[in-house]
């Protein structure tokens, strides 16, 4: 990876240059009292570390994080599995693509009642929720990138005599791996919008329910508290997977 490519990939001096602007003037804006519902960061930070130190967000934090890496890593498994289907086989892609490509378009949030009539009001209708979120971006990611592989490597597979799982292990996968991280690096923001889209829309358990705690209670920092740990946890769930990208993609 050339040194151009490593700092387009990673968030660098120059994005952490940007999150503390941002910060910066938000404390500015605080400061001057523009509004009720915009408390200096300062204050949202004193806020958080209070959470901290209680204890109530490890507790939403463990909920909501357990939910995610259970309904994240089967939506990754599926997705990945179902778009090298689909890449590969027409008669597959035939089948789901017009599904696939509705329920894409769909929106998803919409759908979690439905879930919660198929599951109940549980941690499972979450975890069904974060998968029904990152599980089609990754599967139309990894079906673009075996779509995209050269004709002519595979001709000359063939001529050499590979059956179709050496072709796959060693022409399709590795040309289609850049398109999969991608698509596993969006999954994975899209799982964490789907884990507090399901815990707001059920109002149980995790950080999406202190979300909709502190919003009806007009606790302002707590709630912003709240949002910029899902965010912190969005951050640095795509910098894993795209420390994983850069450990798999070397020559990209």
């Amino acid at each position: 990876m050339t040194p151009a490519a490593k700092r387009d990939s990673d968030l660098g001096p120059t994005g952490l240059a940007a999150i503390l602007g941002l910060l910066a003037v938000w404390e500015i804006l605080g400061r001057l009292d523009v509004s009720l519902f915009l408390p200096p960061v300062s204050e949202v930070f004193v806020a958080w570390w209070g959470l901290i130190r209680d204890g109530t967000l490890f507790q939403a934090g463990a909920s909501s994080l357990a939910a995610l890496v259970k309904g994240y890593l089967l939506a990754a498994v599926l997705g990945v599995g179902v778009g090298l289907a689909m890449g590969r086989f027409a008669v597959v892609r035939y089948l789901l693509d017009g599904w696939i490509n509705a329920l894409m378009s769909a929106p998803l949030s919409a759908l979690v009642p439905v879930l919660i009539a198929l599951f109940g009001i549980r941690d499972t209708v979450v975890v069904a929720t974060v998968f029904l979120f990152a599980f089609f971006v990754i599967a139309v990611n990894t079906l673009t990138g075996v779509r995209g592989t050269e004709r002519s490597l595979v001709e000359m597979g063939r001529a050499f005599g590979a059956g179709e799982a050496t072709l796959f292990r060693r022409i399709y996968l590795p040309s289609a791996l850049p398109a999969v991280m991608l698509g596993l690096r969006l999954g994975v923001v899209q799982a964490v919008k789907g884990m507090v889209v399901g815990e707001m829309l059920i109002s149980l358990v995790g950080l999406g329910e202190r979300i909709i705690s502190y919003g009806n209670t007009f606790l302002v920092t707590e709630l912003y508290a709240v949002i910029l740990s899902v965010l912190l946890v969005a951050i640095i769930c795509s910098q894993l997977v795209q420390a994983c990208e850069r450990a798999l993609v070397r020559w990209k």
